[in-house]
């Protein structure tokens, strides 16, 4: 009799202590949730130097820096994935991956549908770029207009319906067009052409701005709940000034504005 009485109150206490139990570990599932994996380009071998890849051996280019400073912060992982430009369009907008980083001022139509976007990260400056020799050829923009121009093959360029595009792999094979004088100007985002010029030894000078804007994050749409969590990541790097240390360690020279107390994340 006193053994089954001992049994019957050793099964309750257990019980009670298991139900107990119940609460704490959702809790604990609430203030831990599985981190949301997002996917994003990050282009070939040798693409858009320093930016998708770095020009220091070893380390990653300024997009894989920027997002380990966010996921630090967040619920959030990234993966990157190579593709060539054209073929990182269509994965994006197919949904293979989630986000790309780019430049508003680059587009014919700014704010494509199915997108949102995040606060400015920092500006890039785009370039009408000549051979010193020829630099009296090409005075201001509109002078490419008309003629053969050396581009990349896949990137945007607002206004290439009014010049004929040369396109190439990436940067360095259109430096080396330019060189070879296979046309007159390319265009290209000047720290990128600082670099490869100096490298290959071309004496390049940078003629007409062609576009100039804020890096962004162009997510999309059905991810659009995340996007407070980036932009107050965003904030962040910007304010305890690791974006700034970051840039300035990659040889960038490049604006960070202020973030806008909106932004376009609905």
């Amino acid at each position: 009799m006193y053994q089954q009485k001992f049994i019957r109150r050793y099964c309750t206490l257990f019980l009670l202590f298991t139900l107990g139990q119940v609460p704490i570990t959702v809790v604990a599932q609430e203030q831990h949730p599985h981190p949301v994996l997002l996917k994003y380009d990050l282009g070939q071998q040798g693409g858009w130097i320093p930016y998708q890849q770095s020009a220091q051996i070893g380390r990653p280019g300024i997009f894989e820096e920027i997002t380990t400073l966010i996921q630090a912060t967040t619920d959030l992982e990234f993966e990157a994935v190579h593709f060539p430009p054209k073929r990182a369009e269509k994965a994006l907008l197919d949904g293979l991956v989630d986000f790309d980083f780019v430049c508003l001022e680059w587009l014919k139509d700014e704010r494509l549908p199915g997108f949102v976007y995040s606060a400015p990260l920092f500006d890039v400056s785009e370039y009408v770029v000549t051979l010193r020799k020829n630099a009296a050829l090409v005075p201001q923009r509109s002078a490419i207009y008309g003629h053969p121009v050396g581009t990349i093959s896949g990137y945007f360029y607002f206004d290439d319906k009014h010049f004929t595009r040369m396109d190439f792999l990436n940067e360095k094979l259109l430096l080396l067009g330019l060189q070879h004088e296979r046309f007159t100007s390319i265009i290209m985002e000047k720290e990128t052409a600082k670099y490869w010029a100096n490298l290959l030894e071309i004496d390049i000078v940078f003629t007409a701005l062609h576009t100039h804007g804020s890096m962004l994050i162009r997510l999309r749409d059905e991810k659009r709940e995340l996007m407070p969590q980036i932009n107050q990541a965003i904030a962040q790097i910007k304010a305890s000034g690791k974006l700034k240390s970051l840039l300035e360690k990659q040889g960038v020279e490049a604006v960070i504005p202020a973030t806008p107390s909106s932004v376009h994340a609905n």
